[in-house]
Formats: structure tokens, sequence, C-alpha cells
């Protein structure tokens, strides 16, 4: 059974993002690299500064271009794990601001497949924050979920030899490990960057 995320914005042109897929790139970058780099991807790739960070949804194309240039520059294999840190910064940031303690407590404390199930109610309902102009989907596979982005807006138009959405996984991943159970993994099985229709991730655990 799959099940699609609410309506998205009509056209690129007009999609928005939530800005944690440029604040937490940033703060990933500069982990990685240091502050000045950071800094001149940063107001390379968008209208941002680090003294400018956006606080509201951005132009779904603003992240994608960062993304673009930090590959450019650093190389799929070294920008895969910085832009799975982001994800996993993103992650931490949702439960200390967005995610009540309540919600937390009780998906923390059900069936692990049913704790599955409702955050992944939860995060398809608000998938318009993060997903932009693309379709979000959920599905099932041998009691586990599968995330898929029809329309990707962090890879889209790149042509790369390995999946690159790892912002995504490390969101989904530091989640799943932090409120369902600690050895759940996601994997990014396929990426648009790739050729294929829609970026796709396996969710397992023991």
């Amino acid at each position: 059974m799959t099940t699609a995320s609410p309506p998205v914005a009509q056209s690129v042109d007009e999609a928005r993002i939530g800005p944690n897929a440029i604040i937490q790139v940033v703060a990933a970058i500069e982990h990685r690299w240091g502050p000045e780099t950071a800094a001149a991807l940063l107001s390379e790739a968008t209208t941002y500064t680090p003294d400018t960070l956006p606080h509201d949804m951005v132009d779904e194309r603003e992240p994608l271009a960062l993304v673009r240039l930090l590959l450019d520059r650093m190389g799929a294999d070294a920008a895969a794990p910085v832009l799975h840190d982001a994800g996993v910064r993103t992650a931490r940031y949702l439960l200390a601001h967005r995610i009540p303690p309540l919600a937390q407590w009780v998906i923390a404390r059900l069936p692990r497949r049913l704790g599955l199930a409702l955050l992944l109610r939860a995060i398809g309902a608000h998938a318009w924050t993060f997903a932009g102009s693309a379709a979000f989907s959920v599905g099932w596979y041998r009691g586990w979920p599968t995330l898929s982005f029809t329309g990707c807006a962090m890879c889209r138009g790149l042509t790369l030899h390995r999946p690159i959405c790892t912002y995504y996984a490390g969101t989904f991943e530091h989640l799943f490990r932090t409120l369902v159970a600690a050895d759940i993994t996601v994997t990014e099985v396929a990426c648009q960057a790739q050729g294929v229709p829609r970026c796709r991730f396996l969710v397992a655990g023991r």
C-alpha cells in the first residue's frame, strides 16, 4: 500500500522548502571544511550569507543550487556524508522545536511498526515543508516502509554515479532511531540523479 503526500506547488517556480535545507547544509559544510568554505559556497549559490540565513520557507531552487555547487567543488563521494550530517542536524532541530514532546513520548512507547506508521503519517502530512514541488509517498515492503520522492528537489537535473539524497536519508534515519528504535537504517537505493524515475529509500532494522 502506498500513500502520497498532500498536493504540492504546481510549478517549480512557485515551490518553497523549509530553511533547514540551507541552514543545516551550511552548518555541516562548516563542520567539515570550515567557516570560510561554507560562507563562500553559500554566497555563490544563494542570495544568503552566514549573517543573513533564512528563517522562513525558501525557493527550493536555492538548496538545490547549494548542493550542486558543493558537488562541483568537492565531488559526490565527499559531499554525500556532509549532506547526511545536514540531515541529522535537521532531524535534531525538528525534535527540539517541531515535534511536540507528548507526540515523541507516545511514538517511543508504541510497538515498532505502529510507531513508524504514526510517525510517517505525520511526516506525510507535513511533506510540503520538505518536498517542495516533489511528490512524496510512503509504501510498505515486508513490514518496513519505503519512502519515495518523484521530482526530488535536492537532486533535480543532476547526473551522478551514486545516490546523493543523503540529506533526506540522514533526516529520516535520525528521527526513526530517536523515536522508534536505535537500530533502524535508511538507505537510498535509487536516485533520480542516476537516471531513474524517483528517489527511493528503504527503511530497515532488526
